[in-house]
């Protein structure tokens, strides 16, 4: 039973507006923290923690009230000068949002929260009252909880203290049917529901090596009526609306007039006039719906900042625990992307910005010892390249070795050394995305188990997307995501096998080359083919689907895949295309991501080649001529 039966909508306005607010508060908390004599940051700041009580306060959510009023009451003296802002009164300020953030959580699983822990209040009160807060709470940032590794098989969450919610900056974002009049936006369902949904923040977290990569599952079970609505709204700007609606009145007149024409061809009246105006109509609809889908697809777009708003307070808290001085600077925040991309994007940047401070960054003595500024600095940017946004975690830290990462590998057995060996500088940096790979020595609350870059990588690819790594020892690394503009349309290349289309991924390709059978050489039992100095593998893509081609391989695709470069054996090509991908319901078969239709109205299969390789054996030069009919 919920605890808001009948206010329901009023919750979900509530914390669509209070989480923005939460958000924004936090980062002018990080800025407070360096120009603590700012005040047009403390009121901006009192005004937020205001809002947020005032909105609590029509939900009865007392003990939310309760913890806003002594917050706001503590920012009321610093702003009046009465007290000045320390770091341990920052460390306080920070636990008090932390605890609003999970209070958060228990209102979008539709329950009033529980009293914020008496610790917190006790130091709160003794701040108003111009005591040093404890030092057990003013250090918090510092002394976070080491999280432990779920059995296999786990999936209850655990509950820890609320100190243990500093480190997470995942918010309750639950969003709500409504009109944004002062910003003229307006909240609407949004096209498809994202790749996978996520929870509703909460007091619990699934312990990981990651405790920010995974998302809050306490009160899912009373929650299930506001998490659909946190995933099925979308805020659109009223002016793009306003383009949809002039299109679609436009859309119509062309109708009645073909519906005119069609009537004139009817009745037997094929002249030339006719006829002309016929083509004229039907040139007039194309160039309207494919306008049309140009603005519903800015429906979907939403600017990257709203992604990068959390990351201030993480990096922050974060430096903190690790004693180290980090400066995390933002680019490139309006820049826009597909909706639902940017919720599947949420965790893995989480994750990238972690181990940036945590494995990338020196603490201050080490960087004075290398000539470097004692303050760290860490790049997140995203900008549109094309048809593609690309979004870049960078950093001036200690850099990555090649020959210490093909050293670990061996050593936890991932690949075998010959493989290993093979590889040049580049692609052994691609090693840290491989399951289980990790630098750590001693395993920590933010790092060690090597576990997340690898489900970093899975989540960028099922975005279609790529992600390179280049890195300088000593001078630091970048990591680059490149990512479609949206997921709705995807760019293809149609090859043929056996006279049936396949579809894959136009952003693995990188050329088409033809094949001789002659070419094809043997090297340790594998085909392969050079091609420009580079001795490729070459693998079968009726091997893979288990069919028989038409003849020897004729043409071949060059990919190139997150670890490596390869050539895949084809029949031939159809052309290049932008389909929409639609699941096949009730069956998902081994490498398929999907499925589409041609222009002739034929079903063509869309590739998941990634799975493919992944479960494919290695091809030998036998078994890929074998495979000709």
């Amino acid at each position: 039973m919920s605890d808001f039966d009948g206010n329901e909508e009023l919750l979900q306005d509530f914390l669509t507006e209070a989480n923005e607010l939460l958000a924004d508060l936090d980062n002018r908390l990080v800025e407070l923290e360096r120009t603590p004599d700012e005040s047009g940051l403390l009121n901006s700041v009192f005004r937020n923690f205001h809002t947020i009580k005032g909105g609590a306060g029509f939900l009865g959510a007392t003990e939310l009230v309760k913890l806003c009023h002594l917050t706001e009451n503590l920012f009321d003296r610093l702003r009046n000068g009465e007290m000045s802002l320390d770091l341990a009164l920052m460390d306080l300020i920070m636990a008090a949002t932390g605890e609003v953030r999970s209070m958060f959580g228990n209102l979008a699983a539709a329950r009033q929260p529980s009293p914020a822990p008496e610790q917190l209040l006790t130091a709160l009160e003794a701040a108003i009252a111009g005591e040093t807060p404890p030092a057990a709470v003013a250090s918090l940032p510092a002394t976070l909880p080491v999280a432990s590794t779920p059995p296999a098989g786990a999936t209850a969450a655990t509950e820890p203290d609320w100190a243990a919610l500093l480190a997470s900056v995942v918010p309750g974002n639950v969003t709500a049917l409504r009109v944004v009049e002062q910003n003229a936006e307006v909240l609407l369902p949004s096209v498809d529901e994202p790749l996978q949904k996520p929870q509703p923040a909460s007091h619990g977290r699934r312990a990981s090596d990651d405790p920010a990569l995974e998302t809050a599952r306490s009160g899912r079970r009373d929650s299930d009526k506001v998490a659909v609505a946190k995933d099925s709204t979308i805020r659109i700007d009223t002016s793009r609306l306003d383009q949809v609606l002039n299109l679609s009145g436009e859309i119509g007149l062309t109708k009645n007039r073909l519906t005119c024409l069609r009537t004139e061809l009817l009745a037997g009246k094929t002249d030339t006039l006719t006829l002309r105006a016929l083509d004229e109509a039907v040139g007039q609809l194309d160039l309207l719906v494919g306008d049309l889908q140009n603005a519903v697809m800015k429906t979907r777009m939403q600017p990257v900042g709203r992604l990068f708003q959390k990351y201030p307070r993480l990096v922050r808290d974060l430096a903190r625990q690790l004693g180290k001085e980090i400066d995390l600077r933002l680019h490139g925040e309006d820049t826009e992307l597909d909706r639902t991309m940017i919720e599947e994007l949420s965790d893995p940047l989480v994750h990238l910005v972690r181990n940036a401070v945590d494995h990338g960054m020196e603490t201050p003595e080490e960087r004075r010892l290398a000539g470097k500024p004692e303050k760290g600095t860490v790049v997140l940017a995203a900008q549109q390249s094309g048809d593609h946004i690309v979004i870049e975690i960078s950093e001036d830290g200690r850099g990555m070795r090649p020959e210490l990462l093909r050293r670990k590998a061996i050593e936890k057995g991932l690949l075998d050394p010959e493989t290993i060996h093979g590889m040049d500088d580049r692609q052994a940096l691609q090693l840290i995305f491989l399951p289980g790979f990790s630098t750590k020595d001693q395993i920590s609350s933010v790092s060690g188990r090597g576990v997340g870059m690898d489900v970093v990588k899975t989540n960028i690819q099922k975005l279609n997307g790529r992600i390179d790594i280049s890195s300088t020892a000593g001078a630091g690394t970048t990591i680059s995501i490149s990512l479609p503009l949206t997921l709705a349309i995807l760019p293809v290349l149609v090859v043929r096998l056996s006279g049936q289309p396949f579809a894959l991924p136009l952003t693995m390709v990188r050329e088409i080359v033809r094949l001789d059978p002659a070419q094809i050489q043997s090297v340790s039992g594998k085909a392969t083919v050079l091609i420009r100095d580079e001795v490729l593998p070459v693998r079968a893509l009726a091997s893979m689907l288990d069919m028989q081609s038409e003849g020897p391989p004729a043409y071949g695709v060059l990919l190139q895949t997150s670890t490596t470069n390869l050539v895949l054996a084809v029949d031939g090509f159809v052309g290049r295309d932008d389909v929409v991908i639609k699941p096949l319901d009730g069956v998902k078969p081994k490498g398929i991501a999907g499925a589409t239709l041609s222009g002739d109205g034929s079903v063509v299969l869309v590739l998941d080649m990634e799975e493919l390789f992944r479960d494919a054996p290695a091809e030998t030069r036998s078994s890929l001529l074998a495979h000709a009919a």
